[in-house]
């Protein structure tokens, strides 16, 4: 008797309501909207981000420490924070250091930088040899290019410009040839410079000049 009045209960209940499942079309809408919603936030947090890089960069131009303090307080007191940010703010201090000539303490963030990956990323790797050349600590300096080409092989502009710096412009040239005819199109500037060292008057680098470092932005599209 119980089991029959639950039973009509349920059915009573269902009528009553007058349940109509969605359409696909419907259903599709309503995924539509809840991606574009979860692109809109995603995109705030990822150009906040950026707009607050741009800021530590804007600042250091005028007041290191002021900068300094700030990168520091972001990483000892922002929890949301990812592995990632933490070692973009160290990159960050390592370059502001390499551009005022304090080169051990560049050396030092560098390595921080890099930590996350191991040592596994290029653009830490060659930014800490820049670093390691001013130091006149070539060793260091090639082991950390010679990686980063061997991760990335547009890293061979960087291994070129390691053997104009220390005057060998044989093996200057060789790897500039060596990644022009990787693309010769994208990398022509090698063949270019490479034309300019057999030629004798010309002005050798004292650093290394690094490319091709503006920062991509993803931004998420709802799907329409």
């Amino acid at each position: 008797m119980k089991t029959t009045l639950y039973t009509l209960t349920v059915l009573l209940f269902l009528t009553s309501c007058d349940f109509k499942p969605k359409s696909f079309d419907q259903m599709m809408k309503d995924v539509r909207e809840d991606l574009a919603k979860e692109a809109e936030i995603s995109n705030a947090k990822t150009l906040a981000w950026e707009s607050l890089v741009d800021n530590l960069y804007r600042m250091a131009d005028t007041n290191q420490a002021v900068a300094f303090r700030k990168i520091n307080n972001l990483i000892s007191s922002d929890t949301s924070l990812d592995q990632y940010k933490i070692s973009v703010l160290h990159f960050i201090k390592g370059d502001i250091y390499y551009h005022i000539d304090s080169l051990q303490k560049s050396v030092t963030e560098f390595t921080a930088a890099g930590r996350t990956y191991n040592m596994g990323a290029p653009k830490d790797l060659a930014a800490r040899a820049g670093a390691y050349l001013k130091l006149e600590q070539y060793n260091n300096a090639f082991a950390d290019l010679n990686k980063a080409a061997e991760i990335n092989y547009g890293y061979l502009w960087n291994v070129g410009n390691y053997y104009e710096i220390i005057g060998n412009i044989d093996s200057a040239i060789s790897n500039y040839t060596r990644l022009y005819n990787r693309d010769t199109t994208f990398y022509k500037f090698c063949q270019d410079r490479a034309a300019e060292l057999k030629k004798s008057n010309t002005k050798l680098l004292t650093e290394l000049v690094y490319r091709d470092r503006k920062r991509a932005v993803i931004l998420l599209k709802g799907v329409e």
